[in-house]
């Protein structure tokens, strides 16, 4: 009898448990905070970015990470000469149309990723387009090993803007086709066709520099990839580093 009876506690404990629970998970699943649902998805896309960043990099063979610690350590070191030689370095004063594009050197060091990444330049062969200010010329300068820049003749600039142009448009992201569209993102700024675009873009006009970041989408030269699809022998040089004129010649092969 006394089992039985011990038997029936225990059970009654364990749906008095179960009850506990339930009710415990439901009240919890009714609360909702106000703007909690803005806060999560901002918290989300941050820790997303976050691992992205400090993801720990795993390696199927120790000589693998050696070579990885190897090559992470000579971009470092290659990093620290750099800031240090950009004390004495002299820019340009008179005012320039610069075209940037990242080559094919893969880049493992967070600085100088998070600079390719204000300059928008993280993807291979992705160009973008920048006025030479000291602020942009300087982080280039820090990040030459990875990229190509040098500044654009008015016939290469324009070239470029009529074949590869893409706008953002809030949310959207549109081929320029028609004046319609310079019209409605910049015509605050006078400028209500394509030509002044050009114009504008190339002269580095009052909010170019602002345009050129936050509306124009990196142009696409992803082809070069695959070596297959081009020779670089047609280069004269690696596309490496400040290029200055010879950035045209670039251009003129690959648009």
């Amino acid at each position: 009898m006394n089992k039985g009876k011990q038997n029936k506690k225990a059970i009654n404990n364990k749906i008095g448990n179960k009850k506990k629970k339930h009710v415990k998970f439901k009240r919890v699943k009714k609360v909702q905070f106000k703007g909690e649902k803005k806060i999560l998805i901002k918290k989300s896309e941050n820790s997303q970015i976050l691992k992205k960043t400090h993801k720990k990099r795993k390696f199927s063979t120790a000589y693998k990470k050696k070579e990885y610690e190897k090559k992470l350590q000579k971009q470092e070191n290659e990093y620290v000469n750099l800031k240090n030689q950009l004390e004495n370095e002299n820019f340009d004063d008179n005012i320039h149309c610069v075209f940037a594009m990242k080559n094919n050197i893969d880049c493992i060091n967070p600085k100088s990723k998070e600079i390719l990444q204000e300059l928008n330049l993280q993807e291979k062969f992705k160009g973008v387009l920048l006025v030479n200010n000291k602020e942009n010329m300087e982080k280039l300068f820090l990040v030459k090993p990875y990229v190509c820049y040098g500044y654009l003749k008015k016939y290469n600039c324009y070239n470029l803007l009529e074949k590869k142009l893409y706008l953002k448009d809030n949310e959207e992201i549109k081929r320029c086709d028609s004046n319609k569209i310079i019209e409605k993102l910049f015509g605050n700024e006078g400028i209500n066709s394509f030509p002044l675009f050009c114009e504008y873009i190339f002269e580095c006009k009052n909010n170019a520099d602002n345009i050129m970041k936050e509306y124009i989408i990196p142009f696409d030269f992803s082809f070069l990839k695959n070596s297959t699809t081009f020779d670089f022998l047609q280069f004269k040089n690696d596309l490496v580093g400040f290029m200055k004129d010879e950035i045209n010649d670039v251009l003129e092969k690959i648009i």
